[in-house]
């Protein structure tokens, strides 16, 4: 009697101690997830925020080039590209780069279109000849100078 006694009572502890083990197994996999994904969350934060701005930049860069003329309207928050018979718009629409398409001889406003960069806004100046394009989104902030083929 006395064995099965010990017996039972080893089986007991090793089954405790077995369950112990597993249960700090399982709080150092949750830790080491919830570290993960919040590194992974700033890393994300901040690509998302610097590519906004950067891209925004090298967007109208290129729109700019690639255009027969352009000129700044609307204080500086909109830029009209002119390509042969069609006008490229790209303005900062309530916090976020819009972009439309119209025909030359029509009227040309900076409201409406397409969002193409979303929370990132827009501001364009001309100095000598050279076009300077600033986008910004959240705390990151681009600045590019561009000249037009006009």
């Amino acid at each position: 009697m006395k064995t099965l006694l010990g017996k039972r009572l080893a089986n007991s502890v090793s089954a405790f101690g077995s369950m112990v083990l597993f249960l700090i197994f399982a709080c150092c996999s949750l830790v080491m997830i919830a570290v993960g994904a919040s590194t992974y969350s700033r890393i994300s934060d901040g690509f998302r925020s610097s590519f906004s701005s950067s891209a925004a930049v090298r967007y109208v860069t290129n729109k700019i080039r690639s255009g027969d003329r352009a000129v700044v309207e609307n204080e500086g928050k909109g830029i009209a590209i002119y390509s042969g018979e069609t006008v490229c718009v790209i303005m900062d629409d309530n916090g976020s780069i819009g972009e439309r398409n119209v025909k030359a001889e029509s009227y040309i406003d900076y409201y409406g279109g397409d969002i193409i960069f979303p929370d990132t806004t827009l501001t364009i100046g001309e100095e000598n000849g050279l076009f300077v394009i600033c986008a910004r989104a959240g705390e990151e902030m681009c600045i590019a100078y561009c000249r037009s083929k006009g």
